[in-house]
């Protein structure tokens, strides 16, 4: 019993301590305000571009993956909502048949995106549409020489990825996305329409901006 007169005595002591030190302490609304925001990414992503469809993805006489490179700048609406511009060129889609003939496609496309924030893991769907060129080198094949073609068409990509926190505020992930190209015709192959799956591991980095 003689315990509990002296616990109380030092309540008694520390309580206008505790105080101070509580008082002391700021609240949320006095954190000062954030001076930079998270204005967009620049990303770069590689991979391939698989064919599909159609004569250009035949398995027998189309046009085999190809080595596949993107780059792209976005800018940040909000959290969910972002728009940019992206370029991808995939360098090297051999006919199956005629070794010699090559094509390569480059693209330059408008995008929107919706992004899906679930902690650190970000989810989203992207939609672009614009211009693709494709060229088409001379060749020879069977003793016979081609003349080379080039060519361009409007596109539309459609599909969406993953990515994770990396390194120094950057973010990796895996972009998975369907390309359609409506027309493909040259003095060497009429294709119609040509479409792609692009697989690609892809490097975000964050731009960040200061507060005006």
């Amino acid at each position: 019993m003689r315990l509990l007169p002296a616990a109380l005595l030092w309540a008694l002591l520390c309580a206008p301590a505790s105080a101070q030190v509580a008082q002391g302490l700021p609240g949320l609304e006095d954190l000062p305000e954030p001076t930079r925001y998270l204005a967009g990414y620049v990303s770069a992503g590689g991979g391939w571009s698989v064919p599909f469809g159609g004569h250009w993805g035949d398995r027998s006489s189309g046009f085999k993956p190809s080595e596949t490179f993107s780059l792209s700048a976005s800018r940040r609406v909000d959290e969910l909502l972002s728009y940019g511009l992206e370029t991808a060129y995939s360098w090297r889609h051999r006919h199956r048949e005629m070794s010699g003939l090559k094509v390569k496609i480059f693209s330059l496309t408008p995008f929107v995106r919706v992004s899906f924030p679930e902690g650190e893991t970000l989810y989203y769907g992207t939609l672009g549409a614009g211009l693709y060129q494709w060229t088409q080198p001379a060749f020879t094949s069977g003793g016979v020489r081609f003349s080379s073609g080039s060519g361009s068409s409007a596109g539309m990509n459609l599909g969406g990825g993953v990515s994770y926190p990396f390194w120094f505020g950057s973010r990796l992930g895996l972009d998975l996305r369907w390309h359609h190209i409506f027309n493909m015709e040259g003095p060497n192959f009429n294709l119609d329409t040509a479409d792609n799956i692009y697989a690609l591991l892809t490097l975000h980095y964050g731009v960040w901006r200061d507060k005006k």
